[in-house]
């Protein structure tokens, strides 16, 4: 049996929802997506204690995890995760509970070799094992669905009407009825995440390439999810950890900035950027705080989900220029973007502020971006606090395509 000093096992798998989209254990994203999901593979390890175990594509080399040592950062341990599928030794270890980024069909297959040396805490979570009733929790659908619960139960002047919220749509033909409601629209796919599978139209036309997207998607998903083009000011979120016995706890704000295509760029660190303090008010939090998580407790994600989540919500401008609050937009039912920079946060100093981004750029490597910001924005410290400057949160010394890191300023 797992002792109390067992191990965590972590992995960063962040095509999560579209691996429950295909449904099946041997779903691969693509290449770029592959590549994507293995130059971050050590995100996991600011979640993680030092005595835990993050399972990587490569081992991190010693030159990276030493520059992390002398910024503070406790250090676990890697395996590298083909290797550990064959280690009969590693296998029957005794291990405290597997830490997927996000849970599906094919990471449950994968762990499949772990559980029987989990603890017996770990093995009774409500999604220690996969059903099929969990697909939906994942779906934008469900995001609607406690969205539009949130409206309708509270009747916040603060909120969005409910007409404003997603339509779901089966056909070519209700998405042009769509089109003629609201002129400008956003397409979604029901599964997909960090503003993939979104098209903004701007245009009340849908040409031959849409088309044929939204076919496909209707064709593999069931249906497309179509949401009117809100007047955007601010994207942030709300973040929470569920025990999977029906207790909810609210952790903090997320804010973060997407591109025009509606795709993740960074997060903001520091607290509430200053940009947002005239608006995200104290009074302004603590009512959406409260409406979110009385709803989020009646729902069954409260009794089927253990784990870290994000509920994505938007300030926006409506017709008669009055700032109100999209509630739910969407729900990220894994480790997000923002509970890694809610982490981070406890490594920043007071008096600083910055930004947790994504490096990619097609005609450089993180290896050189690397050299060129640490002789720009040198990394300094104060107090064992990280205080301004770049600091890699992956290794840029390993040739890698992605890369992500902090860039820091004092207030």
């Amino acid at each position: 049996m797992p002792t109390e000093t067992a191990p965590k096992l972590f992995i960063y798998n962040p095509t999560c929802e579209m691996a429950i989209a295909n449904g099946t254990v041997s779903f691969m994203p693509n290449k770029t997506l592959t590549k994507f999901e293995q130059d971050l593979d050590v995100f996991p390890l600011f979640f993680a204690e030092k005595n835990d175990t993050v399972l990587v594509h490569q081992q991190p080399d010693e030159q990276f995890l030493d520059l992390l040592a002398k910024a503070g950062v406790s250090v676990p341990s890697f395996r590298v995760l083909s290797e550990a599928l064959v280690d009969s030794e590693f296998i029957k270890m005794p291990k405290d509970s597997l830490h997927p980024w996000g849970w599906s069909p094919r990471i449950h297959h994968i762990f499949k070799p772990f559980k029987e040396s989990c603890s017996l805490a770990f093995l009774e979570q409500a999604n220690a094992y996969w059903k099929p009733e969990h697909r939906e929790l994942y779906s934008r659908k469900k995001a609607l669905e406690i969205g539009q619960n949130a409206i309708n139960r509270f009747k916040s002047s603060l909120f969005i009407d409910i007409d404003s919220t997603a339509q779901i749509c089966t056909s070519v033909s209700e998405v042009e009825l769509q089109i003629k409601k609201w002129k400008q629209i956003v397409i979604k796919a029901p599964f997909s995440s960090a503003g993939r599978g979104i098209q903004i139209l701007r245009y009340s036309t849908l040409n031959k390439s849409i088309i044929q997207s939204i076919n496909g998607i209707i064709a593999t998903q069931g249906y497309v999810m179509v949401e009117a083009f809100l007047n955007k000011l601010f994207d942030f979120s709300l973040q929470y950890y569920c025990n999977g016995k029906g207790e909810i706890s609210y952790l903090g704000l997320g804010f973060f900035e997407t591109d025009s295509k509606g795709q993740y760029l960074s997060n903001y660190l520091g607290g509430i950027p200053d940009k947002m303090k005239e608006v995200i008010t104290e009074q302004l939090v603590s009512e959406l705080e409260n409406c979110m998580t009385k709803t989020l407790l009646a729902s069954d994600i409260a009794s089927t989900y253990t784990g870290y989540f994000g509920v994505d919500c938007l300030l926006v401008l409506d017709r008669e220029e009055k700032i109100k609050v999209h509630p739910c937009l969407e729900i990220n039912l894994r480790y997000n973007m923002s509970t890694l920079a809610l982490f981070l946060n406890k490594n920043i100093h007071s008096d600083c502020k910055g930004d947790f981004k994504i490096f990619h750029q097609f005609q450089s490597t993180f290896d050189q971006f690397h050299l060129e910001m640490i002789e720009k924005h040198p990394f300094k410290m104060q107090n064992g606090k990280w205080l301004s400057g770049y600091l890699p949160l992956v290794s840029p010394f390993q040739n890698k395509t992605f890369g992500a890191y902090l860039l820091l300023k004092e207030c």
